[in-house]
């Protein structure tokens, strides 16, 4: 196994990767023809022809627009029929532009031919007690990699990493599934009064992100900068990529801005009063907290394998740019994305953002919150 520990990035300034300003492509319109409508996109995909298939989370549909934008097709819906939807979570592509969705309320997956015609719906079963499974992470070959829930005794109390997470493949052609690792879950507080337990959320907590290249899983837990490159196959670390950040400690300007961010959010799309959300708002100075931030958000691997890095932000704390390293683990630089490109407030459940070889395809919001799906240029010269 190697370890790595990048110290200095080998980029100077005006040199590295760029993301174009303006976007190459742009799905979806405010008003007008429902097709371009968009309800809760989940992801996009790139097929090899270049056209571009959505999944909305709003109507459980994939739909499909060519390489200039212009509606194809749509398929599925919102239903648990063949070929429908209850809750769209996943969307990915597969060699000869097959399509996989992930359903994680109804624990299913289902293979799309390119044209949308149905091919396969396979029922996750997890060969585990006591497992569930929570999200698909992402493809590779012909294998679905997902994220369990390992949930096993309860601990007694106080901040935990419960339930833990298991990774594990499973294949798209006989719904087998198969472990890769075991992980400790997010970090959250379990209070016992009496016979009543609560497990409940712990600010600032630290937890696992995942990302997925073909016969590869990147991990990292956001306490430390310490990424692990897994084997899909044999579930071995071939490598770590570590990085000696020091954590930044928790002070009341954080806790301040976390506040007013919960306030704004349920004035927002809560539909209460600002005095209301102020109410509800006081319990939340004694919530249990971590001391330290996280030193980083999520992870993700680039069609090449490249490892993209983003650094913690929350509530009042600046979104930065990207930073990338090679598969081998050389630190290049940074690369800024377009502002308004989602992040999601949970990283494992946010819009997808596709990184291809010269290409980002995510989802882009305006300032009045109207979503789109809009494709970059990377440009790597």
């Amino acid at each position: 196994m190697a370890v790595a520990t990048a110290v200095e990035p080998v980029w100077g300034p005006g040199e590295g990767w760029t993301v174009g300003e303006q976007p190459l492509l742009e799905i979806g319109k405010a008003i007008g023809d429902p097709d371009y409508q968009l309800y809760g996109v989940v992801g996009a995909v790139r097929l090899s022809t270049g056209d571009i298939v959505l999944g909305d989370g709003g109507s459980g549909e994939l739909r499909r627009y060519d390489r200039d934008g212009t509606f194809v097709w749509r398929a599925a819906g919102e239903g648990e029929g063949p070929g429908e939807h209850r809750s769209l979570s996943f969307l990915g592509v597969l060699a000869g532009d097959s399509l996989v969705s992930y359903d994680n309320r109804l624990w299913r997956v289902q293979i799309f031919a390119a044209d949308g015609e149905l091919a396969r719906t396979i029922r996750v079963e997890p060969p585990w007690r006591e497992s569930r499974p929570r999200a698909a992470v992402g493809v590779s070959g012909r294998h679905l990699v997902m994220n369990f829930t390992d949930g096993g005794e309860m601990p007694e109390g106080g901040v935990v990493r419960w339930p833990g997470i298991r990774i594990g493949t499973l294949d798209l052609s006989d719904g087998t599934i198969h472990a890769v690792s075991d992980f400790p879950g997010q970090e959250g507080v379990i209070r016992r009064s009496g016979e009543s337990v609560a497990h409940i959320g712990y600010d600032f907590g630290k937890g696992p992100h995942f990302a997925v290249a073909p016969g590869t899983l990147a991990a990292v837990d956001t306490g430390a900068f310490d990424v692990r490159s897994i084997s899909l196959r044999e579930g071995s670390t071939a490598r770590i990529l570590r990085r000696d950040i020091a954590p930044i400690p928790v002070t009341s300007a954080h806790v301040d801005a976390e506040i007013e961010e919960y306030i704004e959010s349920n004035v927002t799309y809560g539909g209460v009063s600002r005095a209301q959300a102020e109410e509800m708002a006081r319990s939340r100075r004694e919530d249990p907290r971590a001391p330290t931030l996280p030193i980083l958000r999520s992870i993700r691997l680039d069609a090449l394998g490249n490892l993209w890095v983003e650094p913690f932000f929350g509530a009042g704390i600046e979104v930065g740019p990207f930073e990338v390293f090679a598969a081998d683990g050389t630190w290049l630089g940074s690369v800024s994305v377009p502002a308004g490109l989602e992040r999601g407030f949970i990283p494992d459940f946010a819009p997808g953002l596709e990184i291809g070889d010269d290409y980002l395809l995510g989802v882009w919001s305006d300032a009045q919150g109207v979503k789109y799906v809009r494709l970059y240029s990377l440009d790597k010269s």
